[in-house]
């Protein structure tokens, strides 16, 4: 059987997640608790309960996905045993499993970023840093089509740029997720954070389209690792981000990552109300597949 590996980054402290919702009077006081006390993407949803990683993992499955590398925070002693006690019992999609613990260093007191998460996955699992891998969030849910595109990406190294009319969030949400701008080869050329309105409309007008990241990627691990060595902290935020590491690595270490067009809807759990827009998008694919 041919080996796809996939990392999946759980190791963020959810703050967003964590706040008082007190308005959010149909949610079902259960699935509040958990999102106070579990990693985001272990929220129980859908009819079946099962957590947004399990939704992710049955479609990264269906891609043809066999070993999965789980970045955990260093206080979740809940996740590891979960998909432990799965495997154990025959339930875990055909997936072998690993984990590592994204360590908070000791000038900080939250974690140091998504660069830093895959930097520390690949640091703790060596035979990791060699080989093809797809780099993704534990609270998305990305579909099977996503996967595999990146998969068999004939790139070595590439991302996928989602059409930002197809995402169902409100608009000012939207208007923050960074812009995929690349080159007139289709490899990326630049990542806009925070874009202004000028910048997305100069965008739309050059492309035809406006293309944003949602962190799923894939990549050649050695092509990855020494860009993520480099990373330095972002000035503002503090943190070493993915986004920071692809500039490096087709800016400064001369590997071309392409950009894969998608137009489709990716659901995210940021706050105590994406749980109850999930639970209605489950609700309509469930609708859909029986229809």
């Amino acid at each position: 059987m041919k080996t796809q590996r996939i990392v999946i980054l759980a190791g963020g402290a959810a703050t967003r997640m964590k706040k008082a919702a007190p308005d959010l009077k149909d949610l079902d006081p259960t699935l509040a608790n958990q999102a106070d006390t579990l990693t985001k993407g272990m929220i129980g949803l859908g009819d079946s309960g099962k957590s947004l990683i399990d939704y992710q993992l049955e479609n990264a499955s269906n891609a043809g996905f066999n070993e999965v590398l789980m970045l955990l925070h260093p206080d979740d002693d809940f996740t590891q045993q979960y998909y432990e006690k799965l495997a154990q019992e025959g339930n875990s999609w055909g997936i072998h499993f690993v984990f590592a613990r994204q360590h908070i260093h000791a000038d900080r007191v939250k974690p140091a970023g998504t660069a830093d998460a895959v930097l520390q996955a690949l640091e703790q699992h060596p035979d990791w840093q060699q080989g093809r891998i797809v780099v993704c969030n534990s609270d998305n849910l990305y579909s099977t089509q996503a996967f595999e595109a990146l998969w068999h990406s004939p790139n070595p190294n590439a991302l996928i740029s989602y059409d930002r009319d197809a995402l169902e969030f409100p608009l000012e949400r939207i208007k923050a997720f960074a812009i995929v701008e690349p080159d007139e080869n289709n490899y990326l050329q630049n990542i806009i954070e925070k874009p202004s309105d000028e910048q997305a409309e100069a965008i739309a007008q050059r492309y035809g389209r406006i293309g944003v990241s949602m962190n799923a990627f894939v990549f050649e691990a050695s092509d990855l690792f020494p860009a993520l060595q480099k990373t330095p902290f972002h000035p503002v935020r503090n943190e070493k981000e993915l986004p920071t590491a692809l500039l490096i690595m087709t800016r400064e270490l001369g590997k071309p990552i392409s950009c894969i067009p998608m137009a489709e809807n990716v659901p995210d759990l940021t706050s105590k109300q994406d749980i109850l827009v999930v639970q209605e998008y489950l609700k309509k694919v469930k609708t859909l597949t029986l229809h």
